[in-house]
This record gives structure tokens, sequence and C-alpha cells, in this order.
């Protein structure tokens, strides 16, 4: 009896502790809220649990949704990686049938120009140097290169290229600008591709050290660039027709190459079963994780999240597909995806809703997999990717996923406390008007806390 008493007292006395110890780590979070004055103006949610058993260290705004931005990559990557593989190989192939060329395109969001060149090469020298047709089998994804929800004016953004069957040279156009010593700009272009640009000299103070303007109405090959002439970084512009931009390089190369074509129309068209396979380019879809996950690649993660959706149901890719196959995988896990709002694989689309509770419970629930340290090693790390110059201390005991949009800031991941102890964080701040780097100075704050707590 009074060895029950003793274990009832300190069962008791160790609640009243961990209760002191949760108690006082919000009241530090509620504090660096308060003084921001977000919850003002701005909505912030945040889902702090305990890793092992799910228990709740701190919750704000928990079931609200918001917009996830970037750290949707989490769970999409996460699904598309396990119903791919982490073997799957991005295949662009080349076929022969009565005469006639076809390239089987693979979607692959790495390919280059340079790999294209090696190819014809090798089919050239297997004395394949003349075809009647050249015919491109494009059917591996569906033709919208811009998802649901994503902005008109995503149209210009370098980070936000269109995604599509013919992916090449990450789906822009490096120009290179020049000040020249009357006050103009100089352009210049690493490809011979027909695009018209027109450079003036920034003269308005703002953030972006460039501007660009795209007129599809009028002409889409036709760009203007507002120049700072004291900052003159290359600037990547997105190419507005995937499938032209990838005929003119194929058609360059077979001039170069002296390979002919008698027709020349490069109409989409299967590849017969009976064709004779005559050269493969293969990349490894490993090369993009990190791209994903550290930098943010919207190309990468919105392209092996319509292949994963196409790869389950033997299908033409989409992101309707994707969404179905994910909500199955997760189904599983006890996941319901259907909790949520998801129309991207990037978190690029404004139509995306998630909860900062939703995004705990997944990460706890990937943790629990066997994959999980391979996963999370492809995280950002201090030091890596958009957490460059960010919790350099933790280097280590952080591995994190961050988002940003227009007055959207996002962080989710996993935490190695100080202690040992391991938790998951969500972050979801929108709707602000404050400089974004003053949002992940908060974020950053408060991942301080849990892993010092």
């Amino acid at each position: 009896m009074k060895n029950l008493l003793k274990t009832l007292i300190l069962f008791t006395v160790m609640l009243t502790i961990t209760n002191s110890c949760f108690a006082f780590t919000a009241g530090k979070i509620d504090k660096i809220i308060e003084k921001s004055q977000l919850d003002r103006t701005a909505t912030v949610a945040i889902s702090i649990k305990d890793a092992t058993s799910g228990k709740t260290i701190y919750s704000r705004n928990q079931d609200k949704l918001l917009h996830p931005a970037s750290t949707l990559k989490i769970p999409t990557t996460y699904f598309a990686l396990n119903t791919l593989g982490y073997d799957y190989f991005f295949k662009t192939q080349f076929y022969t049938h009565d005469n006639d060329l076809y390239i089987k395109l693979g979607a692959d969001p790495t390919l280059t120009t340079t790999q294209l060149q090696y190819a014809f090469k090798a089919i050239k020298e297997q004395n394949l140097n003349s075809f009647d047709n050249l015919y491109i089998d494009d059917s591996i994804v569906d033709k919208k290169e811009f998802s649901q929800g994503w902005m008109w004016d995503d149209d210009v953004n370098p980070y936000t290229p269109k995604v599509s069957a013919y992916n090449l040279d990450n789906n822009v156009i490096k120009v290179n600008v020049t000040a020249m010593a009357d006050g103009t700009i100089k352009t210049s272009t690493t490809t011979k591709y027909p695009m018209s640009v027109f450079a003036h000299i920034k003269k308005s103070v703002g953030s972006s050290y460039y501007d660009i303007n795209r007129y599809n109405w009028n002409n889409p090959e036709l760009v203007e660039i507002y120049a700072n002439s004291a900052d003159m970084r290359p600037i990547y512009v997105p190419i507005s027709s995937m499938r032209r931009y990838f005929i003119f390089n194929t058609e360059k190369i077979l001039e170069d190459e002296r390979i002919s074509i008698q027709k020349t129309s490069y109409a989409s068209k299967l590849v017969p079963e009976d064709a004779k396979q005559v050269y493969e380019i293969s990349n490894s879809i490993k090369n993009t994780i990190a791209p994903i996950l550290q930098d943010s690649n919207n190309l990468m993660s919105e392209t092996i999240y319509k292949l994963a959706g196409g790869d389950k149901y033997g299908a033409t890719g989409t992101d309707n597909l994707a969404l179905a196959a994910m909500t199955e995988f997760y189904k599983d896990k006890d996941i319901k995806v259907e909790n949520v709002l998801i129309k991207d694989g990037c978190g690029v689309s404004r139509n995306n809703l998630i909860s900062a509770d939703w995004m705990s419970d997944l990460l706890i629930k990937i943790s629990k997999n066997k994959d999980f340290e391979t996963f999370k090693q492809y995280m950002a790390q201090p030091g890596e990717g958009t957490l460059s110059e960010r919790l350099f201390d933790l280097r280590g005991d952080v591995w994190l996923k961050t988002g940003s949009l227009a007055n959207v800031s996002t962080i989710a991941g996993y935490i190695k406390s100080k202690d040992g102890n391991n938790y998951v964080i969500s972050i979801f701040t929108q709707n602000f008007k404050e400089n974004p780097k003053e949002i992940k100075k908060i974020e950053d704050n408060i991942i301080n806390i849990i892993y010092n707590r």
C-alpha cells in the first residue's frame, strides 16, 4: 500500500512538472507572438507535438485552413517518392518504326539540350540519319502547363516555370544583362531560340533587382525587362511554350548532326508497340529530391507529383489523378487528405488549404515509416537551400521545409531538442504586411524555444 502511494505521489509530481514545462514553453511562444502584434491583423497557426507520443506541446489556430505554400512539398513529395520509388528514372526514349523516328518523352525535369545532342549523335552513329517523319509521344503527363490556382503573374516568375512533358533546360532561358557606358542595357542569351528582349534601366525603388513583363495577348515571345543598372545579375525568363522550345532545339540539333526528316510536322503520336528502341536518356529521381525539399524547386515537385498519379493508375499524369492516388496512399496511414484542399504538387496554388495540425500529424506518421531517415536527410538543414542564412546554431538538430508566397510564410519539419527529445513543428502565417524576414525571425525564435525546452 505504501509503495502504491509513493508511486501515485511520484506520478503526480512528474505530471505537475511536465504540465509546468508545457505551460512555460507556451508562455514564451505566446509572448513572442503578442510582442509582434501579428495576431491583430494576420493569422498565425502553430502546431507543435512530441514526435514519439503525439502529445501537443503548443497549439494556436491549429485547425484553421490556411495556405501551406511550399511546405505542401512535404506530403506531395513523400507520396511521389513512395509511389514512383527512390530508384525511379526519368526516361526520354528514342524509337524507330517504318523509317519514322519517335521521341517518347518522360517529362524529365532535369533533361538538358546537351543530353539531346548526345542522343542524336549516338543515333547517327548507328547509321540512322534519314527519316520520313519525326513523331513525339507526349502522353506521359497532361498539357496543363499551369495548375489550378496559380496566379497570372507567375508566367514571368523564374521560380515557377511552366510544367509539361516537354521539360527542357529547367524550362527557363538565361538572359545576361550588361550596363553600357551610354546608360543603356545590352542583353544576350545562351540559346538562339527566337525570343525578343527589350531591356530598360529600372528607375523605381523596390526590393526586386528587376521586373519582367510579357504581353501574351500581343506576342508571348516578346519580353520587356526593367533592370537595376547597379546589379547586373543574370535574369531567368520562363519559356512561354515548352513544346515550341523543345522542337526548336531538336531541329537545330538535327541540322547540326545532318540528320534529315522529310516531313517536319512533329505531330504528337504514341509509339507503336513493335517499335525498336535505339537510344535512351535516363536521369535518377534522386537528383530532384534535394532541389525540391531544400531549394523548393517547383518544376521538379509538380512534375513528380503528376507522374506519380499517372504511374499509379497507368494513365496520363494529372493533378487530379495525383490527388486521388495520394488520398489512397495516406489513407493507410490514417491521414485524411479529404479534410484539406490540395490543387497542385508544389504549393504555388492559392487554392491549397491545409491546417497546421494536419501537417504536424502527417510529419509524425512519416517519422514512423522505415524510409524516414532517408527522407529526412533530404530536408533542409541550416546553411542549406532556403535555410542558407537561418538557424546556424541548430545544424544537425533541425530538418525543415520552408514556404513563401506573397503575404504568406510557413515552415514545418523536425526538431531534436538539446535534451534528445524529438518534436514536429508546423507554423503557418498569412495575411501579414510586414517584411517576410521579420516573420521568419519569429519562426526561428519559436524553433529555438522548442530546441532549448
